[in-house]
C-alpha cells in the first residue's frame, strides 16, 4: 500500500511515472540512507537521466507526491 492518504490509482499513477524517466539512485553523489520520519521509512533519491529528486516511501517502494512530501516533514 501506498503512503497514508495516497489512493492505489495515484500509486500506479506515480509508479509509472517513477519508470519512465530511468532508474533511481540514493541522492548526494550515492551517500543518502534511509531514514525514519513520522512513521515512515524514508530515502532522498535522484533519476541522473532526469535531474530530478525525490522521496520514497522504503516500505512500500512508491515515490511519495510533493503533497506527502510536506504532510510528513510539515506536521
Amino acid at each position: 500500500m501506498a503512503a497514508k492518504g495516497t489512493t492505489l490509482q495515484s500509486a500506479i499513477r506515480l509508479d509509472a511515472q517513477r519508470r519512465e524517466g530511468g532508474m533511481w539512485v540514493p541522492a548526494s553523489g550515492g551517500t543518502e540512507q534511509p531514514f525514519m520520519a513520522r512513521g515512515y521509512r524514508l530515502q532522498y533519491l535522484w533519476q541522473p537521466s532526469t535531474g530530478r529528486h525525490a522521496y520514497i516511501n522504503c516500505d512500500t517502494d512508491v515515490l511519495l507526491t510533493d503533497t506527502e512530501v510536506c504532510e510528513i516533514f510539515l506536521r
